[in-house]
């Protein structure tokens, strides 16, 4: 290697170690909500303990992120309200989990295509559900100052900070990637949710992260782990389950689930589908 490679190389290394002592300053002050610490830190937050999945499920149905499906989720006591976020064409954010899966459930569209705000609004969910857009959120959760929006799929931040109007301590969103998660805090993003395994367990805990989110599967297999985790004060969302027993086993480790069809007030499976995956 030349004289001049190894000097390019040195830099590269020299610019790595300084963005990575920036970001270890970045995360070591920082902490999520107070709203969100308190309600989590708490022995009993019975009212926070489960989330409804893609604004719940409905008629034994889910990922429909309809209004019919939030205000369902909200009569069987859902206080922390998921919806699968992603854009229009016109840079507008809508609920639904992709284009090609709200393509198969609606009449939307050709292949490839992705409608403008005006045309989302009037597409039907299976033939009966409506759609919500980002100022049918505000909307919602304006009226009820109880909820907790949790996003899925966007890591616009920048969008998601303009688009909503509500208490921004009201709002978790989840991240995907390391240099997301950075990017979050700097867009003053106040709950930024982690979208974790056990194979970053060593980021994690360098960087201080009091927020995640973890499969069930990778949640079963690494119990022990999670439940130290959880000990040592990080707030743990799993996904998914509609399962009382799961629920009741691992109360203690975990803080909140996703659930399409557990009826919070009641404790019990509302549907057929009454099963973690």
């Amino acid at each position: 290697m030349s004289h001049f490679g190894k000097i390019n190389l040195f830099f590269i290394f020299f610019i790595f170690l300084i963005g990575c002592d920036q970001n270890i300053k970045l995360t070591k002050n920082f902490k999520i909500s107070d709203l969100v610490l308190n309600i989590f830190n708490e022995e009993i937050n019975d009212d926070y303990k489960l989330i409804a999945h893609a604004g719940g499920g409905i008629n034994n149905l889910t990922y429909t992120n309809s209004l019919e499906a939030i205000n369902n989720s909200i009569k069987l006591g859902y206080k922390l309200i998921e919806i699968d976020l992603i854009e229009t064409s016109d840079l507008k954010l809508v609920g639904a989990h992709d284009w090609n899966h709200f393509r198969t459930i609606s009449k939307c569209c050709k292949e490839n295509e992705i409608p403008e705000l005006k045309d989302f609004r009037n597409y039907k969910i299976y033939d009966k559900f409506t759609t919500v857009d980002y100022k049918k959120i505000n909307e919602i959760f304006l009226n009820n100052e109880d909820l907790i929006l949790v996003t899925d799929k966007t890591n616009n931040f920048d969008l998601i900070n303009t688009s909503f109007t509500f208490d921004k301590s009201r709002l978790i969103v989840e991240v995907f990637g390391k240099e997301n998660y950075f990017k979050a805090i700097r867009n003053n993003i106040q709950n930024p949710m982690y979208s974790t395994n056990i194979n970053e367990l060593d980021f994690i805990k360098k960087y201080n992260i009091k927020l995640i989110a973890v499969h069930s599967k990778d949640f079963t297999l690494n119990k022990k782990i999670y439940k130290e985790l959880s000990d040592n004060g990080t707030i743990i969302f799993v996904y998914s389950t509609n399962d009382i027993n799961f629920l009741k086993e691992n109360n203690n480790s975990v803080s909140s689930f996703y659930s399409d069809f557990i009826d919070v007030k009641n404790k019990v499976c509302v549907s057929k589908i009454c099963e973690t995956y």
